[in-house]
């Protein structure tokens, strides 16, 4: 007890708290808040123009995965057919009045041709009119135009405003026209994911307002988070603004960044404003140096939990670069940026605040709480009481709470991966109305074709190889999921009654601008466009995939040809498959950081096990009650929400490693004050009773505000932000209450001292994670 004592008055780690940076760091920055203000107003206007950058070049949802067999595909073409256009869109003609023959449709449908043709930025415009058993639907009332663009896929964007308001000017009274395609359902998602984001935080923001005011009991308390968290997600879209010169960021990076960075800016200014309160009241004096003095101690103390906590989240995020996919990577930057820029916020501006505000943070205090303020008592409080009844019956509630939790958690083993483009979210813009009429008319495959990429390796197609690619050719014809194949043999074949290299070499000399999106210039590769009957995103389509890729084995075996089956369906196909291998890594690399973060956290063998099992059951619980959701459909209806049938693909992916973080964020905090307690008291009842009484108000709170935020994402049209912002928002309601006042003071009771034990020799190896 003795040793336990001086560690005491010495702080966690062997030394006063004095004697710590961070407590020196934050005793300056509450004695000169000026000086760290202006440093930070300097950063935050720097961070406006850059956030203007950042929010302007976001692009649309993309599903490539490195390596990948489509990779591949898209790569080859990319390199053999170099002067063909990026993107082929369509313009649509669609009269339910008219058939394409009457004198007025086509008087419009030339007029689409012209005018398009006039546009600097459209490489070729086709009529409908000169591919009839293509371009016009078999009922007759609905004609496409392709045009072809050339560019990356920003600047494609860029086009769609204006080609799409072209499109508007030529619709008359009979005939409607529309511009659809990749790039403007792309931009009509990006418009909409912006509109999300302003009702979410219209929802979200005040929700939280009124929590923090009900948790603080005072206007200026309840500000601070409400302010700070603003300022972190501006200076996070700051900072990827400047990562945006070198990388692309998928549209849903803005949101989930806004998500993160509200709810974690809220979060852990609230923890820290409520250590500084007990610090506050502490004090000696409401003297300068007494201020400073208590925005030391809370910074040595919350403020290190808080930047422990947000490593543990940054680290859960860094599980997702096992995922081949870039869509994945800036997930994962953009959300760990946001942790960082709050963890920097936490510990230099925070305190900062906190040394200009003093005593008047609790100005402006509610009536009903005037007397909470003035004499708190936590330890007699209803938490207190509660987790005593706990820790009296801990075999009881251990066993319910976790046979209730691994019950919600079964659906995950019917888990199942599914892709929405995000049609249905724009189906109200005139790139989504176009899109649904193509698909009603025709095929719905039209806009989204499959690429297979047949390749001579640098050598002449030779007719054998002709002979293997028409086989191919005519066995994918002949799949009843497939409604149109165009390849070189079969263009051969419809002109020149035959596919061979002297065929070949005069249609080359003679139509070669036509054939160049299908044959490469020195005729060693060959494209072949198949139309699946069914979307792109549809199970029929995915297996026509599979299906494709063992026939192209099979008729390319031993023919000198290889190839690769690519496309928008071929890659869904991929970044399915890719997280379903990638899901074991990500989970494995999580848990296993994260023990040995919190083994030399807390010095503890037995923690960080306890830790793990408990927010295992959450992210279980969460996944589990999203599967019943949005897969199954139940209470989907009273929660405003459609049955999906699946998850998004990669929903899971970085879901889990943000539960997981999120989770071990409470854990953080809730253990750090338990620490705290065990090295004062020896008395593992007390490190649990205190520890949690002292943060079970906070935790609630801030999972109440957490809870709020995420869930005013489901109120958002795009099915990946709706369902993130469910499992979020359920994962943060589990965790706050059967995780950490049930679970937590069970098990911890069980164990008793063995909680905090940890061998000598390892002791001894570990490195000090450096507390205060």
């Amino acid at each position: 007890m003795t040793e336990t004592l001086r560690r005491t008055r010495r702080g966690g780690a062997g030394r006063p708290l004095e004697e710590g940076r961070l407590y020196r760091w934050a005793v300056w920055a509450a004695l000169n808040p000026v000086k760290v203000m202006l440093i930070w107003l300097l950063l935050l206007a720097a961070a406006v123009v850059s956030a203007g950058y950042f929010t302007s070049h976001l692009t649309g949802n993309t599903n490539s995965v490195i390596g990948s067999d489509s990779e591949q595909a898209n790569r080859l073409i990319a390199d053999e057919f170099p002067h063909t256009p990026s993107e082929t869109d369509f313009i649509v003609l669609h009269s339910a009045a008219l058939t394409a023959q009457d004198p007025a449709f086509r008087a419009v449908a030339d007029a689409a041709v012209s005018r398009y043709r006039q546009e600097p930025d459209v490489v070729t415009a086709t009529s409908p009119y000169d591919a009839p058993e293509r371009l016009i639907a078999p009922a007759g009332r609905t004609a496409l135009i392709p045009i072809t663009l050339d560019g990356d896929d920003k600047e494609l964007q860029e086009l769609a405003a204006p080609l799409g308001a072209i499109a508007e000017k030529l619709g008359t009274g009979q005939v409607e026209v529309y511009f659809t395609g990749a790039s403007p359902l792309a931009a009509a998602a990006v418009e909409q994911g912006n509109e999300d984001l302003s009702m979410a935080e219209t929802i979200g923001f005040p929700a939280a307002a009124i929590v923090l005011l009900l948790a603080f009991g005072s206007l200026v308390a309840a500000a601070i988070p409400l302010v700070l968290g603003i300022v972190a997600v501006l200076a996070a879209f700051g900072a990827l603004g400047i990562a945006a010169h070198f990388t692309s960021f998928d549209v849903f990076v803005q949101t989930a960044v806004s998500m993160v960075g509200i709810a974690l800016g809220i979060d852990y200014t609230l923890f820290i404003v409520t250590r500084f309160r007990e610090e506050l009241a502490k004090a000696a004096d409401n003297s300068r140096q007494e201020r400073a003095r208590a925005v030391g101690r809370t910074v040595a103390t919350a403020g290190q939990a808080v930047l422990f906590s947000g490593v543990t989240v940054v680290v859960s995020l860094g599980g997702l670069w096992l995922v081949r996919s870039a869509k994945v990577y800036s997930m994962a930057v953009g959300m760990s940026t946001a942790v960082l820029v709050m963890m920097l916020i936490a510990v230099t501006l925070l305190p900062a605040l906190l040394g200009l505000l003093g005593s008047r943070i609790n100005r402006l205090a509610l009536p009903w709480a005037r007397r909470s303020l003035a004499h708190p008592d936590p330890e007699h409080s209803v938490w207190a009481k509660a987790i005593a009844v706990v820790m009296r019956r801990p075999v009881l509630i251990a066993a319910l709470g976790t046979v209730l939790l691994g019950a919600l958690s079964v659906p995950v083993f019917h888990l199942r991966y599914g892709v929405d483009l995000g049609a249905g979210a724009v189906a109200e813009s005139p790139a989504g109305k176009g899109y649904t009429a193509v698909s009603e008319a025709f095929a719905p495959g039209v806009l989204t074709p499959i690429t297979v990429v047949v390749s001579a390796e640098g050598r002449k197609l030779n007719d054998p190889q002709l002979d293997a690619v028409a086989r191919f050719s005519d066995q994918a014809a002949g799949n009843r999921e497939v409604a149109d194949v165009v390849s070189i043999t079969r263009v051969l074949d419809a002109q020149a009654q035959g596919h061979t290299t002297a065929h070949l070499d005069a249609a080359v000399r003679t139509a070669g601008a036509a054939l160049a999106g299908v044959v490469s210039t020195d005729a060693d590769t060959t494209v072949i466009t198949i139309r699946p009957r069914h979307g792109a995103d549809s199970d029929e389509t995915a297996d026509l995939v599979r299906e494709l890729r063992t026939q192209a084995k099979g008729a390319f075996a031993g023919t000198g040809l290889t190839a690769h089956v690519g496309g928008g369906p071929a890659e869904i196909v991929d970044i399915t498959d890719e997280s379903s291998r990638a899901m074991p890594l990500v989970i494995g690399a999580v848990l296993a950081a994260s023990w040995i973060l919190l083994l030399i956290a807390f010095r503890s063998l037995v923690l960080p096990f306890e830790a793990i099992f408990m927010n295992l059951l959450t992210s279980g619980a969460a996944f589990g009650m999203a599967v019943l959701v949005f897969q199954e459909g139940h209470a989907a209806g009273l929660l405003g929400v459609e049955r999906t049938g699946f998850i998004q693909v990669i929903l899971p992916l970085f879901a889990f490693a943000l539960v997981f973080g999120l989770s071990m964020d409470y854990q953080v905090f809730m253990l750090s004050r338990m620490r705290e307690e065990w090295e004062r008291t020896g008395d593992n009842w007390a490190a649990v009773q205190l520890g949690l009484t002292r943060t079970a108000k906070v935790i609630s709170a801030a999972a109440a505000i957490m809870v709020v935020v995420f869930a005013s994402f489901m109120f958002t049209r795009i099915l990946e932000i709706k369902q993130m912002g469910f499992m979020l928002a359920l994962a943060v309601l589990i965790d706050a209450t059967v995780v950490r006042l049930l679970l937590v003071p069970s098990l911890m009771q069980l164990l008793g001292r063995g909680n905090w034990w940890l061998p000598g020799w390892l002791d001894r190896v570990l490195p000090r994670a450096g507390q205060h």
